[in-house]
């Protein structure tokens, strides 16, 4: 009661800095950019595909093989100021997986050479409406994410994606968001994950960002 705009009481509240907090970013087909790009249609742009793919599928009625990759990137909010990043976990969810057959290649080969997707750093700037095969931005394997390919009894995956945002590598290269291909590109099918153009809302990639402030 004695407290006064002059004199105030003065409340001490502990606080502790080292607390791990969440900021999740999950946009939608308005604030998204990702985009689809297809080896089968070079100058065609497929920025409102509903698909983040990395896939390698024949084309029967043309008798040839369509290679696709996708990009995306994650616009952060300017009012977002941490003051260290401690990860990062790219959610990526899929409506039907693309088919693993373990009877025809396994997902090693023999000599150890890895098979499976990639997300690796890309180096130049993109937009979604107009990215095309043709015209797609470079992109660096160094800090690169593996996926192997996987079964299991729920339609996502959580991938560690921090090596993207705060990179272990010393080679200063600007960031422009994920590119996402196989690795090699032409022995399975891939992956189909939903995009931010999904029409169901769930299934649209999650970036969660671990943080302290």
């Amino acid at each position: 009661r004695a407290a006064t705009q002059d004199n105030p009481l003065i409340l001490k509240i502990p606080y502790d800095s080292t607390v791990i907090r969440t900021f999740v970013l999950q946009p939608g087909p308005e604030d998204g950019k990702d985009a689809m790009i297809s080896q089968l249609e070079p100058e065609k742009n497929f920025g409102a595909h509903k698909y983040f793919e990395a896939t390698f599928l024949s084309e029967p009625v043309l008798t040839v093989m369509r290679l696709n990759r996708s990009l995306i990137q994650f616009k952060m909010p300017q009012t977002f100021a941490p003051i260290k990043i401690v990860k990062v976990v790219l959610r990526l969810s899929y409506e039907v997986p693309v088919a693993w057959d373990s009877a025809h290649i396994t997902p090693t080969t023999s000599a150890g050479t890895f098979i499976g997707g990639a997300l690796q750093q890309v180096t130049e700037p993109w937009e979604e409406n107009s990215v095309t095969w043709n015209k797609q931005p470079a992109s660096t394997e160094l800090n690169q994410v593996l996926i192997p390919p996987f079964i299991r009894n729920v339609n996502f995956i959580d991938i560690d994606v921090t090596r993207l945002f705060m990179q272990i590598s010393t080679v200063n290269m600007p960031n422009y968001g994920m590119k996402f291909k196989l690795i090699p590109e032409d022995k399975w099918p891939g992956f189909r994950f939903a995009s931010s153009d999904h029409p169901n809302i769930v299934l649209r990639p999650k970036l969660t960002v671990y943080y302290t402030n």
